[in-house]
């Protein structure tokens, strides 16, 4: 369970959606990073009412200039 004030920094986030990735990965291999990425927006939307990132792509972007 990712308790969603991780969610808020861009840091936090990140290292969430890996754990994420490799926690949906141990139940299906195939998962993708998208699906990972937007299991932990949904989170985030349910509690903010708005998404984190725009999108994948814009998660992405962020994720790799670190």
């Amino acid at each position: 369970m990712i308790y969603i004030h991780r969610l808020v920094t861009d840091e936090g986030f990140i290292a969430a959606f890996w754990e994420r990735l490799l926690e949906m990965r141990k139940k299906d291999p195939s998962v993708s990073q998208e699906a990972a990425y937007e299991s932990l927006n949904e989170e985030y939307r349910s509690v903010f009412g708005v998404d984190r990132f725009k999108s994948f792509d814009a998660f992405r972007k962020r994720r790799d200039k670190r």
